[in-house]
């Protein structure tokens, strides 16, 4: 927590030396009261806020782990993605083949039969 110098208590119980030509003594208290308004609703504030904090910075590290978590899932993912899309290519490329295969064999079929096959429409 921030180290203070001063307190609500310290600034209150103040006392300044009285001189011929030093301040109005009245206008000091107030100005002196309203510092100490100032700083109760500070240390309210940071009394209310540093719990919050700790629970945020707790959440925060929870994301980071999730996150980090995420990525690795995702690479996984990335790198079995690619073997399957190489394996498509593959099976495509078999399945090209094999239809190759066949065109040609059917038209081997029917120059058997007389028929040329470029004049089929």
């Amino acid at each position: 927590m921030l180290e203070k110098k001063l307190t609500k208590q310290s600034i209150l119980q103040k006392r300044f030396k009285a001189d011929v030509k030093g301040y109005d003594a009245l206008e000091v208290d107030r100005f002196l009261d309203e510092i100490c308004e100032d700083y109760e609703r500070i240390e309210t504030f940071l009394s209310q806020s540093l719990p919050e904090l700790k629970d945020v910075k707790l959440q925060l590290e929870k994301l980071k782990e999730r996150f980090h978590a995420l990525e690795m899932e995702h690479a996984e993912l990335k790198e079995k993605a690619s073997v399957i899309d190489k394996n498509k290519t593959v099976e495509i490329n078999q399945d090209n083949f094999n239809l190759y295969r066949r065109i040609g064999l059917l038209e081997k079929e029917l120059y058997k039969l007389g028929i040329d096959p470029n004049k089929i429409k």
